[in-house]
């Protein structure tokens, strides 16, 4: 079942450069500490806390300066998961932070938002549980606890805590989202919360939740989950990678950002395979612990600004259809059936994220069996998407909670 507006009319731009920059300025507000480790919580090993994901580890009260609008109380949590590299053994420890309306429960227990958010860096310190969160998503986020929805919002691995962040790889994304749900009733057992949820992502956090819907049947089954909501997320990374060229080479065109960071994915996802050093210049080299370390996406765009590819990077052919191979294998939205429905929102003047690649993906989801509700928000771009599917959003998901059938 699909319900698919027309397709998408009109020239989308092929460059993205300046959609890079913009995303930056507005999601990278918020800068890493000038020592990081000190943003990274004190917390055991997950093999040492508890055994199995989805496991409480230590919850604290958030500072009140981190509270979103309308929170009645909220704890920083950390909890077990499962990494990304499936090599490593046991679990990793990974932090987020629970959001709990003011009032009083209803029967059951709040259903439960799990939040995934936008790209923030790969640094401890761009943690949203450690450093806050851009304006645009505490005001959407705020709507959801007015409507009466709990906030499990996971910072994803390695992002606060022990361990490097593998940006953009699905699996850990869709486990980060999942175990904090699991983990968030008990932050504070007198608080109920239910065990009905639905996930809820934005750009990178939209392409955790389409990868959350796939897995949660068979990860989480204990869970009652209702649906995913993916706001403009990234997938089909080879049409984008065609069309748009958010990854050019050219060691004449101007340095991406993003680069380094899906380097960083790629190093932790596949040990032994990808030696960032390898695709990168002497200055490139000297520069990549800085990204890994301190910058936030923000402070990264504006360190980048004005250099060019070839200051940074050194890859031929072959290493450049490595690093795209191995980018979606980890990052592409697995097309399959999803055991609950699935609402895709993308705004028609996103010049971020490929706007006819959703729809492309949607299509797909749909023939997999997959109840996929899709529509696109014409004149809105990508900062605009999340407020301007907000009313549908709420709705949908009303009508998934008011599902006997769940």
């Amino acid at each position: 079942m699909t319900h698919i507006t027309p397709r998408l009319a009109g020239h989308w731009v092929r460059r993205l450069l300046y959609g890079l920059v913009a995303m930056a300025l507005a999601v990278g507000s918020a800068t890493a500490p000038a020592h990081a480790d000190r943003a990274r919580l004190d917390v055991p090993s997950a093999t040492n806390a508890v055994n199995g994901p989805g496991r409480l580890v230590s919850s604290q009260t958030l500072p009140e300066g981190l509270w979103l609008p309308g929170t009645g109380a909220a704890y920083r949590i950390t909890y077990t998961s499962t990494p990304a590299d499936k090599s490593s053994a046991g679990l990793v420890v990974v932090a987020g932070a629970v959001f709990i309306p003011r009032g009083t429960a209803p029967q059951g227990g709040w259903p439960v938002i799990g939040w995934a958010h936008p790209t923030v860096g790969v640094a401890d310190g761009c943690a949203p549980s450690v450093v806050g969160r851009p304006q645009g998503d505490i005001d959407f986020l705020s709507a959801w606890l007015r409507a009466g929805y709990a906030i499990a919002a996971t910072d994803y691995e390695g992002l606060g805590t022990p361990g490097p962040h593998p940006y953009l790889n699905g699996l850990s994304e869709a486990y980060g989202v999942i175990d904090a749900v699991r983990a968030a009733p008990a932050a504070d057992p007198k608080r109920s919360l239910s065990s009905t949820w639905l996930g809820v992502g934005y750009s990178q956090g939209g392409q955790a939740t389409l990868f959350t819907g796939a897995l949660q049947e068979s990860y989480a089954p204990e869970l009652d989950y209702r649906g995913s909501i993916a706001i403009a997320p990234p997938s089909q990374w080879r049409t984008l990678i065609s069309v748009a060229q958010p990854f050019d080479f050219d060691p004449a065109k101007p340095a991406s950002p993003f680069v380094f960071l899906v380097l960083e994915m790629l190093r932790v996802a596949h040990p032994g395979t990808i030696d960032p050093g390898d695709y990168l210049t002497p200055a490139g080299i000297r520069f990549f612990p800085e990204v890994q370390n301190n910058l936030c996406v923000g402070a990264l765009v504006q360190r980048m600004a004005g250099h060019l590819n070839g200051e940074f990077f050194d890859m031929d052919a072959a290493e450049q259809e490595t690093f795209t191979r191995l980018l979606v294998k980890d990052a592409e939205i697995p097309i399959v059936r999803h055991e609950k429905p699935l609402y895709i929102a993308h705004g028609t003047a996103d010049t971020l994220v490929f706007p006819p690649a959703s729809q492309t993906t949607a299509r797909l989801l749909a023939e997999a069996g997959t109840d996929v509700t899709f529509r696109f928000y014409p004149g809105v771009d990508h900062f605009g998407i999340a407020a301007a599917a907000l009313p549908d959003l709420l709705a949908w998901a009303a009508d998934r909670l008011n599902d006997k059938a769940g």
